[in-house]
């Protein structure tokens, strides 16, 4: 065996390693990825489940809102109702009573008060 053939061995067996330290490399750089990844995924469900929680409440914070609307609405028509109510009755009981002011008489004879 010659130099030559000795030299080739020890090219092969140089690439070889550095074959090697590159597949370490790599792992270790595919590795770190992976973490990586699995940390982004864990983030997005994460922000998912609050997605959700914040989409519930908001519709519970709507549906509140839109009660009380209601109630309110319904509230003041029920007020209005009752005193359109009042009024009929008061109307179809009989002559509205004047509330008489003793200076009326005096000022009505007053000529052109009419």
């Amino acid at each position: 065996m010659g130099l030559d053939a000795f030299g080739r061995i020890f090219t092969f067996a140089r690439e070889t390693e550095d074959l090697y330290a590159l597949q370490s490399k790599l792992k270790d750089g595919l590795i770190a990825l992976d973490e990586r990844l699995r940390q982004v995924e864990d983030r997005l469900i994460r922000l998912e489940a609050e997605q959700r929680r914040i989409v519930a409440e908001a519709k519970s914070a709507a549906t509140g809102a839109a009660t009380l609307i209601a109630s309110a609405v319904i509230s003041d028509a029920v007020t209005r109702v009752t005193r359109v109510e009042e009024g009929v009755r008061r109307l179809s009981s009989g002559p509205i009573q004047l509330v008489s002011d003793p200076a009326l008489p005096h000022a009505l004879s007053q000529p052109g008060a009419r």
